[in-house]
């Protein structure tokens, strides 16, 4: 994974980052799936670590968008922006006992988990084609 920091030098970060995020995701829905009707082992810090690692992600391959140009980058950074505030707002509600598991099961099984593969195989692949077209320019 490369330092949020860092400029990243191209996209190749992107598949990296995408299979930690994905096995992240996995390790979510299996507790679920092995404990429906409690909270799973690790469940709290997992969705922290998922949460710092999208931050993460969401900042370098945006820096990459400025850096080329990235014509729908604010339409693009909109949906990071509103899927990382969910799942803070999510975490927040959680730690508050406002949101219950069933409901957080809910959000990652049938909305979250199936908006992240969705992002990731459309405007992920699109922005990453424009990337590798535009960032020797």
């Amino acid at each position: 994974m490369t330092d949020a920091a860092t400029p990243p030098a191209d996209s190749t970060f992107m598949h990296d980052d995408h299979a930690q995020a994905i096995a992240m995701l996995k390790t979510i829905t299996h507790g679920f799936e092995q404990h429906p009707q409690e909270e799973p082992p690790g469940l709290r810090q997992t969705l922290r670590d998922f949460i710092e690692h999208s931050r993460a992600h969401f900042n370098r391959e945006e820096l990459l968008m400025r850096q080329t140009n990235f014509p729908p980058l604010q339409r693009h950074k909109q949906e990071h922006d509103q899927r990382l505030e969910q799942l803070v707002a999510c975490m927040d509600d959680l730690d508050a006992g406002v949101i219950t598991l069933e409901e957080l099961r809910d959000l990652f099984l049938n909305e979250f988990g199936p908006w992240y593969l969705q992002h990731c195989a459309t405007m992920d692949v699109a922005t990453e084609r424009y990337i590798e077209r535009h960032h020797a320019s």
